[in-house]
């Protein structure tokens, strides 16, 4: 009897624990690859490579006042970590640090870095997909009541991108003498033409056309020519001319203040994201998507 378990203790020690051995090998060799599969991103500017997260970092600090909600922050990681995957494709590519893409912002306030990483690691690798592929996560500062939708936007349907309501007010007044605005919109409109302007609004009471003295430009035209802050604008005529704006930036996509008065009403990261971005879900990224 001892000679038989004295055979089956040799036969655990030469067979089974290094099976153990070998297995827990393997996990661990796993659980280094899983860590050391990072995504590099490209700065178009500067061709400097940085790795996602810690780009993240500055983009979140850019893009959002790191005096908000950390929830909003996390929401705001999610959002600029989806659209860096998908403008970068998955980081082949490189990125502006700009406004054309995402404003990445190199020298940030010490006293709001810890909040800011623990923003980015907190929701380290999540991304928005719609058909397992990463969204364009558009984002703008305020909207005007309601989010502007990619269709009224550019023209194309996107299901993810349609107009939805958004709880912030954002208003702004901007006042130009006649020679200035007609400076700007190289032209020679008396104050007359201007009041007499024929203004069309889409469904979210966004300006599609502005038709003055003969001419006519699109809500977004006007807009930058002017420098206003949204295309939900009115225009007042006295001895000067007065053009008060509704929300701030192109409207489409997540609300940045709307999301951070989400988060001050109790919601998540999560919920906000799919306010801003239905019919998308919460996925992680993969190593085997780079």
């Amino acid at each position: 009897m001892k000679k038989y378990i004295l055979f089956v203790v040799l036969i655990i020690l030469l067979f089974i624990i290094p099976l153990q051995y070998k297995k827990n090998q393997t996990q661990n060799q796993n659980l280094q690859e899983e860590e050391d599969c990072e995504v590099f991103i490209t700065l178009a500017e500067s061709n400097e490579q940085i790795a996602l997260e810690q780009y993240l970092i500055g983009v979140v600090a850019g893009e959002m006042p790191a005096s908000f909600h950390p929830e909003a922050l996390k929401a705001q990681a999610i959002a600029a970590r989806t659209y860096a995957m998908h403008q970068t494709s998955f980081g082949t590519t490189p990125i502006k640090q700009t406004t054309a893409h995402q404003v990445f912002k190199e020298e940030r306030d010490p006293k709001y870095e810890e909040k800011l990483k623990e923003a980015v690691t907190a929701t380290k690798n999540q991304i928005l997909t719609y058909n397992d592929e990463p969204i364009t996560a558009m984002f703008h500062a305020a909207s005007n009541g309601q989010t502007e939708s990619a269709q009224n936007y550019s023209g194309s349907t996107v299901a993810y991108l349609t107009t939805v309501s958004t709880p912030e007010e954002y208003r702004d007044t901007q006042t130009l003498t006649l020679a200035q605005l007609n400076d700007r919109l190289q032209t020679t409109l008396t104050l007359a033409q201007i009041q007499q302007a024929t203004i069309t609004r889409n469904n979210t009471q966004r300006v599609e056309t502005i038709a003055i003295g003969g001419k006519t430009w699109t809500g977004r035209e006007f807009r930058e020519l002017l420098n206003l802050k949204s295309t939900d604008f009115t225009i007042t005529v006295n001895t000067d001319i007065t053009i008060a704006t509704k929300g701030y930036g192109h409207g489409v996509g997540m609300s940045q203040y709307g999301a951070n008065e989400l988060a001050q009403t109790g919601k998540t990261a999560e919920q906000i994201l799919s306010h801003y971005y239905p019919n998308t879900s919460l996925a992680t990224l993969a190593c085997a998507e780079q």
